[in-house]
């Protein structure tokens, strides 16, 4: 296992501490007790960029609910993910660039996070009208999924 040399920011913790930290946030309880302590500090108005607004919770969940129910009826509902949009009608495209992963084998992570990471900061600020043709497949994709074939062929080149 690779340890980071540091920690970002001016935490002081040692590398086994910091893995420790890290490896104690890879539970369902953990991520839920995090998500709790930002709707209390949300609820005290004790954040900087971002306030909750519960009167609004229903009518959003209402919202989404039927959102969802329109578009999967028999709400089987796809994953959504960065990953996902990897995978078009020509096939899963990450295997052009990375192969099939072996068990322990640290370069195809590198490379799987680094297309990730770089494909969604490159989605941020796309907006709705952003097209791109692939023409290797001859096939226009739209907005985060284009993106995600773009990012594709981009790493390919």
């Amino acid at each position: 296992m690779i340890l980071p040399r540091r920690v970002v920011g001016s935490s002081k913790v040692t590398d086994s501490e910091s893995v420790a930290a890290a490896l104690s946030l890879l539970s369902a309880s953990a991520v839920r007790e995090r998500c709790h302590w930002v709707l209390e500090a949300a609820r005290s108005d004790g954040l900087t960029h971002f306030r909750v607004n519960l009167d609004a919770l229903q009518p959003c969940a209402t919202l989404v609910a039927n959102e969802t129910r329109s578009n999967y009826p028999d709400l089987d509902v796809p994953y959504h993910s960065r990953w996902r949009h990897f995978e078009t009608s020509a096939g899963d495209l990450t295997k052009t660039i990375l192969g099939k992963p072996a068990p322990g084998d640290l370069e195809y992570c590198r490379v799987a996070i680094d297309l990730s990471v770089v494909s969604v900061l490159l989605d941020a600020g796309a907006g709705g009208t952003w097209r791109y043709r692939d023409e290797i497949t001859q096939t226009q994709y739209e907005r985060s999924e284009g993106l995600a074939v773009a990012s594709v062929r981009m790493f390919d080149s």
